[in-house]
C-alpha cells in the first residue's frame, strides 16, 4: 500500500475525507464480510453437530447385531487355568472344562556361534561354505509349501535371513546373542516348519550355523521310513556274488525261485508223450498235446536256467535261512525279503540303484500330473486321468510318491488336499537331489552306522507348533490359538489342567442395562444440544464486528457479543427441525417383536413431557428405577425386571429400534447435490456460498481501492496547485520588498 503525505499545504485531512467519501463502498465491503464470517460461524456450528450425528449414526449402526450385546456373562472356577466370555446364543448352565495342551508356535533357538558374527558377515567367514564353487542347498518346508534355499561362501548372514523369510519363516540373527531365532509365521500345528538339508554341504552349513536342530538329528537318525525306501546289497557265496533290491524285490526273486523250483520238480516229459495206440486221439488232441509239451519244455528250460543263475542264491538261502522250497508260504517268502533286505548293505550299488529308481518314479509322476494339467477337453482329461492312475498303480511309483508327498510335498489347499501344484511346479533334477540326498544320508545312518559328526554345543532347539486341545462337555475340540469358540462360548486357555474346571453360563442383566443405558445418554445429549440450538435466543441485531468496532471494546465484551451470534446460528433451522423430527419419531414407535407390540415405554423408559423437564431437554428419555436419575430413581425399574426375564426379547427390540433409527439417519446423510455423504447440512451449498462472498468481497475491495486512488489523485492535484500558488505568491512579496 503506498503511503500518502497528503495535507500538507491545504492542512487538510484528506485521508479522512477520502474515507468518508468511498464509505458507502466500505459498508458493502464489511456487509459481506461480516456475512461470510457468520457463514464460517455457522459451518463450524454444523461441522460439530455432524460430528456428533455421525458418531450416533455410528454406534446405532453397531447396535443393529446381536453381537454387539453381552446378554451373558460367564465365571470359571479356576481363572489361573482359562477366561471365558459368551455370546447371546450361549446356553445358560455349567458346564466342565479340560485344557489339555495349549497352542504352540513353532520355532528354532539356535546354537551359539563362538564367532562375533555381523549381518555382514559371509558363511564363509563363518566356516560354513568355502568359495563361491560349493553350493550349500537347505530345504525351508512350510504348510504353503517347499522352498529350496542356495547358498555359498559369499553369501551373507542378512541374505540368508531373506532367504529364510521368503521360503515362509520368519528369521533373525541375534548379533548379541549369537545365535539364529526363527518361527512360524502362524501359530498351531499347521505353522509347523522344518529346516533340512539338501546335500552334503547344506547339511554342514546348518551345523556350522547351529541351525541343525535336534528335532532333524534324531529324525535323520531315526527314520527308517526313509532308510527303508533305498535298495541294499545282499551279498552271498562268502562275499563273491551279490544282488541289489529293496525288500519287496528280494521277496520277487525268491518267489521267482520257488515257481521255477515248482517248475523243475513237477515237469515229466513223458507226460506229453503220444499215446501207443495213435488212433485214441484225433489231430486236434495230438496237436494240443504237443503244444502243452512244448510249452512245459521251454518253462523247464527257463526255470532251469533261473536256477543256475541264481544257484548259489538258492544254496545260500537252503543253508543260511533254512529254505525248504516244498513247505515255505507267501507270508514266509515276504518275510523273508524282509529279512535279505535287513541283511544287505548300502554300497556304492545300492546308491546308484535307488537314485536311479528315484528319478524314474519322479519323471513318470511328475509328466503324467503335467499332461493332466494341460488336458482341456473331457475326453483328454479323462485320458490322462487314467494314465496318471496308472502310473500311481505301479507299487513302486507308489511307494516313491507317498514318501516324496509327506517328506518335501505341500497340499493344494487346507481344503484341496492334492498335491498336483506340487508335482507340476517341481523342478525334477532338483527334486529328485533333495530326496535321493535324504534317503542317502538315512541309510547311511541305518545300515552302515555311520555317526554324524554334530557338534551339541551348536545344536538348535525345535519346538514343533502344536494346536490348542480342550475337552467341553467331553467333546475335544483344537485350534491353533488358544482361543476356541463352541456354541457361542470363547474359551481362553491358559494353562494345562489336571482335572476339570467348571465354566457357568449366566444372564447378564447388568451389561445389557448397561448398554441401553449409554445408549439412551448418547442419544439424550444429542437431541438436547439439538433443541438448545434450534430454540436459542434470537440474536437479531447483532452481526460480526469490523476491526474498528473491536478497537472500541475489550475483550470480554468482543467475547460475549460474539457468542451471542454463534448461540443463535442455527436458530429454527429447518434442516436441524427435520433432524429432530427424525430422530424422535423413531424413539417414539411402536416395534412389534415375537408377535408382540413393544416401545420404550414398555420397558418403563420415558420422557419427562413439557411440563416438568427441564428446558429443551423434553425429548430426553428417562430410565424408570435408575438410581442415578433423580427424576425417576423411585419407579418401578421394569427393564431390569425385563431383561432379567427375557433378555433375548429386550435385545430384538433394541435392535429394532436401532435399526429403524440408523435407517432414517442414513437416509438424511445420504450425498446429494447440496451436500456430502454422511453429512446432514448443506455443506457443499455452504461452501458455494462462502466462495461467492470471497468474490463479492474481492469485488467492493477493488472499488474501493479504485476511488481511494480516484480521489487522492485529485486531491493531490489540488495540493500541487495550492503550493504552486503559494510559491508564486512568496515570490511576489519578495519582489514588492515583503
Amino acid at each position: 500500500m503506498p503511503i500518502r503525505l497528503s495535507g500538507l499545504t491545504s492542512g487538510l485531512d484528506t485521508e479522512a475525507i477520502v474515507g468518508a467519501l468511498v464509505s458507502a463502498y466500505s459498508f458493502k465491503k464489511d456487509k459481506y464480510t461480516k456475512a461470510q464470517t457468520k457463514l464460517t460461524w455457522k459451518q463450524d456450528a454444523w461441522k460439530s453437530l455432524n460430528t456428533k450425528v455421525y458418531n450416533l449414526y455410528t454406534s446405532v449402526g453397531n447396535m443393529r447385531y446381536s453381537s454387539n450385546y453381552s446378554a451373558k456373562k460367564t465365571t470359571v472356577s479356576d481363572t489361573s487355568k482359562a477366561t471365558a466370555t459368551a455370546s447371546g446364543q450361549a446356553i445358560n448352565g455349567t458346564q466342565t472344562l479340560e485344557i489339555k495342551q495349549l497352542a504352540k508356535t513353532a520355532y528354532i533357538t539356535g546354537g551359539y556361534i563362538e564367532a562375533a558374527a555381523t549381518g555382514d558377515a559371509t558363511l564363509s567367514s563363518l566356516g560354513a561354505v568355502s568359495g563361491t564353487s560349493e553350493k550349500a542347498s537347505i530345504q525351508v518346508r512350510t504348510s504353503t509349501g517347499t522352498k529350496n534355499i542356495e547358498v555359498d561362501g559369499s553369501t551373507k548372514i542378512d541374505q540368508l535371513i531373506s532367504k529364510f523369510n521368503e521360503a515362509g519363516v520368519q528369521a533373525n540373527f541375534d548379533e548379541k546373542n549369537h545365535r539364529f531365532f526363527i518361527s512360524a509365521q502362524t501359530s498351531g500345528a499347521e505353522g509347523n516348519f522344518e529346516i533340512s538339508a539338501n546335500n552334503t554341504a547344506g547339511l554342514s552349513t546348518l551345523i556350522t550355523l547351529g541351525l541343525l536342530s535336534d528335532k532333524e538329528i534324531d529324525s535323520i537318525k531315526g527314520e527308517t521310513a526313509g532308510s527303508e525306501m533305498s535298495q541294499r546289497t545282499y551279498t552271498y557265496k562268502d562275499g563273491a556274488k551279490s544282488i541289489t533290491y529293496y525288500a519287496e524285490g528280494f521277496a520277487g526273486l525268491v518267489s521267482n525261485l520257488k515257481t521255477a523250483k515248482d517248475t523243475v520238480k513237477n515237469y515229466n516229459a513223458d507226460d506229453y508223450a503220444a499215446p501207443e495206440d495213435p488212433s485214441t486221439e484225433t489231430e486236434e488232441q495230438a496237436a494240443a498235446r504237443e503244444a502243452a509239451g512244448e510249452a512245459a519244455a521251454r518253462a523247464y528250460e527257463t526255470a532251469n536256467e533261473l536256477l543256475n543263475t541264481y544257484a548259489d542264491f538258492v544254496t545260500d538261502l537252503e543253508t543260511n535261512h533254512g529254505v525248504d522250497w516244498d513247505t515255505i508260504t507267501a507270508d514266509e517268502i515276504t518275510a523273508l525279503g524282509k529279512t535279505l533286505y535287513d541283511a544287505g548293505s548300502y554300497d556304492s550299488r545300492a546308491q546308484s540303484a535307488t537314485e536311479d529308481e528315484i528319478n524314474t518314479a519322479v519323471n513318470a509322476i511328475r509328466d503324467a500330473y503335467v499332461n493332466l494339467g494341460k488336458a482341456t477337453t473331457d475326453t483328454d482329461i479323462a485320458e490322462a486321468q487314467a494314465a496318471l492312475n496308472k502310473v500311481l498303480a505301479d507299487s513302486n511309483n507308489k511307494k516313491w510318491a507317498d514318501y516324496i508327498e509327506a517328506n518335501f510335498g505341500s497340499k493344494n489347499s487346507e481344503t484341496d488336499e492334492s498335491y498336483s501344484n506340487f508335482w507340476t511346479q517341481s523342478d525334477n533334477k532338483e527334486l529328485v537331489d533333495s530326496v535321493f540326498y535324504r534317503v542317502d544320508l538315512a541309510s547311511n545312518v541305518a545300515v552302515n552306522n555311520q555317526a554324524l559328526e554334530i557338534d551339541d554345543s551348536l545344536k538348535a532347539k525345535k519346538i514343533d507348533g502344536q494346536d490348542a486341545k480342550i475337552i467341553l462337555n467331553e467333546v475335544e475340540y483344537t485350534n491353533n490359538t488358544n482361543s476356541i469358540t463352541v456354541n457361542g462360548l470363547t474359551i481362553e486357555a491358559m494353562a494345562e489342567t489336571t482335572q476339570a474346571i467348571n465354566v457357568t453360563v449366566q444372564n447378564d442383566t447388568d451389561a445389557l442395562y448397561d448398554k441401553i443405558k449409554d445408549f439412551l445418554t448418547s442419544y439424550n445429549n444429542l437431541v438436547n444440544e439439538m433443541q438448545k440450538l434450534y430454540n436459542a435466543d434470537s440474536a437479531k441485531d447483532y452481526e460480526p464486528l469490523t476491526d474498528d468496532e473491536k478497537s472500541q471494546m475489550n475483550e470480554t465484551e468482543i467475547e460475549k457479543w460474539e457468542q451471542k451470534i454463534k448461540d443463535s446460528l442455527l436458530r429454527r433451522d429447518t434442516t436441524l427441525s427435520g433432524l429432530i423430527s427424525t430422530m424422535t419419531t423413531s424413539m417414539l414407535k411402536t416395534y412389534e417383536v415375537n408377535g408382540k407390540k413393544v416401545a420404550l415405554s414398555t420397558y418403563g423408559i420415558v420422557t419427562l413431557g413439557t411440563l416438568k423437564a427441564e428446558k429443551n431437554e423434553n425429548y430426553a428419555y428417562h430410565i424408570n428405577g435408575d438410581s442415578e436419575d433423580s427424576y425417576t430413581s423411585g419407579a418401578e425399574d421394569k427393564l431390569r425386571a425385563a431383561i432379567a426375564a427375557n433378555p433375548d426379547e429386550v435385545i430384538d427390540f433394541m435392535k429394532a429400534l436401532t435399526s429403524d433409527l440408523y435407517s432414517n439417519l442414513d437416509k438424511k446423510m445420504k450425498s446429494t447435490a447440496v451436500k456430502s455423504v454422511y453429512t446432514v447440512y448443506n455443506d457443499k451449498e455452504m461452501a458455494s456460498e462462502y466462495s461467492n462472498y470471497s468474490s463479492l468481497i474481492k469485488q467492493w475491495t477493488d472499488r474501493i481501492k479504485d476511488q481511494e486512488d480516484a480521489y487522492y489523485k485529485k486531491f493531490s492535484k489540488m495540493e500541487s496547485a495550492l503550493a504552486k500558488l503559494q510559491n508564486n505568491s512568496s515570490s511576489l512579496t519578495s519582489m514588492l520588498g515583503g
